[in-house]
């Protein structure tokens, strides 16, 4: 090594060390938003999984929807989705107030939720009393999504906060290792798919309406508390510009910021879920519902260890590295289930046999969790990264309008995906819907291929955009240091400016 490179090298590692030290010996968060962060994101977030109201196996078995009515429904939906986000991603950039840009939000969409979220839990049994066929299932499932795509929308905006409530990225990374170490609470969903398959399989007598009732009006109590609970204590900290940018500004910012648009490709990729429900298949052609979870058991203890290895993990690879580790991963155990399950053929083939099928999910679920606690930070990183670079290199933020740019390429997406699967399902495979519904050779044989085939090669193609993802280490710590710097001076701006007014207030009520 020559001595210029020595030199080069020791400058590097001395300003890595000077903006090291800029931004990570400072904490910002209070105990309680601390406590209020772990408890919104382990219990905040509970539901049934894969039984839940979205899932094929509500919406086609339990609540008897058709699929294909169902997808055109959505078409829709989703335009009028499409037309409703820009304006609020308009209000929401534009909202500037002495409590934050997102703190209003929080409390606006506080009782509107409540009351929709209350209606969603006891949807099929208010359906079963009254009697309601298909289509008028159909038309009250359609209309609550309405209604809480409105208010989520408008109202909404307070869900950013989870992005702002600290300015210093360590600080962040760390609550957010602790939070998806607690947030990973599957009990709800597990305890729903053992007894879904008692049922299913004639070893207990009970109904899946009341199942579903019972446990969703739980898990609402549950999540409402220390949602409230967030709501409270949570403070919004890394400031706004002062003067809200250009509309246009923020939607072209999706296309200018390479980071931002890799991002979004590779997402956009990576959602294109082409096939027939996986679940459906476990349901439907297993009759064993719970097998990731009984199949995953081995894994485990592996994905608590895995926790550990993130943060080497984290202090090794950039954050581009760690992601295409985790998906890589992923690929290779879909890939080798699936070719487990073709072994046999359409009418031999091991996809209808539960225990080699458990066995091939099983090993490959050990190879994804040895990354688990990367795939949960990793992207929440790489979301931060790009939003923050946007500020860095632009001079604003403007997460609302971020996230409406890079959600219509996700709606329009799913769009067209609903009428592909449900086609697929219904009409290619020709799946038959309700709880007692029997399922041919042919149906399930489709089933399975269709479940898992489409995915593994779009799983592929999302790695390919993430090659070019540009924030390396040094830009990382260079960038974070130039903004804190940046918003050091803005908070002091603010800060004169507010006492000045307060000054002035003071003196004038004096005087009157």
């Amino acid at each position: 090594m020559s001595k210029q490179d020595i030199e080069v090298r020791e400058e590097l590692t001395q300003e890595n060390v000077q903006l090291n030290q800029a931004y990570m010996n400072r904490l910002f968060c209070t105990t309680r938003e601390r406590v209020g962060y772990i408890l919104k994101s382990a219990l905040g977030g509970l539901n049934l999984g894969k039984y839940d109201l979205d899932s094929e196996l509500f919406l086609y078995k339990l609540f008897g929807l058709s699929p294909t009515s169902y997808a055109k429904a959505l078409v829709g939906f989703g335009i009028y989705d499409m037309v409703n986000d820009p304006v609020s991603a308009l209000i929401i950039d534009n909202m500037r107030s002495r409590w934050g840009k997102f703190k209003p939000f929080q409390y606006l969409a506080l009782l509107p939720n409540l009351l929709i979220g209350l209606f969603t839990c006891i949807l099929p049994a208010f359906a079963n009393q009254r009697g309601y066929d298909e289509p008028k299932r159909l038309n009250t499932y359609i209309l609550i999504k309405y209604m809480s795509e409105t208010i989520n929308a408008f109202v909404g905006g307070g869900g950013y906060i989870d992005k702002v409530f600290t300015p210093n990225p360590n600080e962040r990374t760390s609550m957010l290792v602790v939070a998806k170490f607690f947030a990973d609470v599957k009990l709800p969903e597990q305890i729903f798919g053992i007894l879904w398959d008692l049922a299913d399989n004639g070893k207990i007598d009970l109904s899946a309406t009341g199942l579903f009732v019972t446990m969703k009006l739980v898990i609402f109590v549950i999540t409402t508390t220390v949602n409230v609970y967030w709501i409270i204590v949570s403070r919004e900290r890394v400031p706004q510009t002062e003067k809200p940018p250009h509309p246009l500004k923020g939607l072209l910012s999706v296309f200018t910021n390479k980071p931002l648009l890799i991002r979004t490709l590779s997402g956009v990729v990576d959602g294109i879920d082409i096939g027939t429900s996986e679940q459906l298949y476990y349901s439907d052609v297993l009759h064993f519902v719970t097998l990731p979870m009984i199949a995953g058991i081995p894994g485990g203890p592996i994905s608590y260890a895995s926790y550990p290895l993130a943060t080497k993990f984290r202090a090794k690879y950039s954050t581009k590295r760690l992601w295409m580790m985790q998906r890589l991963s992923i690929f290779i155990s879909e890939g080798a289930f699936l070719l487990v399950g073709m072994i046999g053929g359409k009418t031999h083939g091991l996809y209808r046999k539960k225990v080699p099928m458990a066995i091939a999910f099983g090993l490959g679920n050990c190879l994804e969790m040895v990354f688990y606690a990367t795939k949960k930070i990793v992207g929440d990183e790489i979301d931060y990264e790009v939003l923050d670079y946007c500020e860095w290199k632009n001079g604003y933020r403007v997460e609302a309008t971020i996230s409406l740019m890079t959600g219509y390429f996700n709606k329009l997406k799913d769009i067209f995906l609903r009428i592909i699967n449900a086609w697929l399902l219904e009409k290619w495979a020709g799946y038959q819907i309700g709880m007692d519904a029997v399922q041919s050779e042919d149906t399930m044989w489709k089933m399975f291929v269709a479940s898992f085939a489409p995915r593994l090669c779009f799983d592929a193609l999302s790695m390919i955009p993430m090659m070019f993802y540009n924030i390396d280490r040094n830009t990382r710590e260079r960038m974070y240091l130039e903004l804190e710097q940046r918003r050091a001076a803005d908070a002091a701006k603010l800060k004169e400016r507010t006492d000045a007014e307060d000054a002035l207030s003071e003196n004038g009520g004096g005087e009157s």
